[in-house]
């Protein structure tokens, strides 16, 4: 089990709409979220998972202040506010982030920070024995309208040894 992880919207999302966030719990002892993220996240609330992301924020999340722009921690580079939060957080505590936006990951990798996408995750999850197939979840985020690079399904279905 690793420690620390922050999470940004987009993996929230897709891993409540699988019903799938308790992974993070599984897979991670803290979990970091930061506040503009929870909002991007659940700004639809009534949906079903709005609901689930905020019952798991509540159970097993750590909800961070975001970091004041003018504070030399806050890195912009032009992304969406959800995404600057969770790579600042991220930044400060010199820990992986939870990240699926292309522009976002090139952003915390220029920072030297490790990058875990939603399919690394779920890669993860299969080789913890916490899953036992992630093809089925692939589909269903893209039934989800979930961009995958078809590359990037062909690559984890292969590692995963399901392709």
């Amino acid at each position: 089990m690793s420690l620390l992880i922050v999470a940004d919207t987009g993996p929230l999302v897709i891993l409540a709409k699988l019903n799938h966030l308790p992974l993070l719990h599984q897979l991670y002892t803290e979990i970091r979220i930061p506040e503009t993220v929870l909002i991007e996240a659940t700004t639809l609330a009534y949906r079903q998972d709005a609901k689930r992301i905020v019952g798991f924020a509540a159970q097993y999340a750590q909800v961070m202040p975001d970091i004041a722009e003018d504070d030399p921690d806050y890195l912009d580079y032009g992304l969406d506010a959800g995404e600057a939060q969770a790579i600042s957080w991220a930044k400060r505590a010199n820990c992986p982030v939870l990240l699926d936006e292309r522009r976002g990951r090139a952003v915390a990798k220029q920072e030297h920070l490790a990058v875990l996408g939603t399919v690394g995750l779920l890669l993860k999850a299969k080789q913890a024995g916490l899953i036992p197939e992630i093809s089925s979840l692939l589909d269903n985020m893209l039934a989800h309208d979930y961009r995958l690079a078809p590359a990037l399904i062909q690559q984890a279905k292969l590692l995963a040894d399901e392709g």
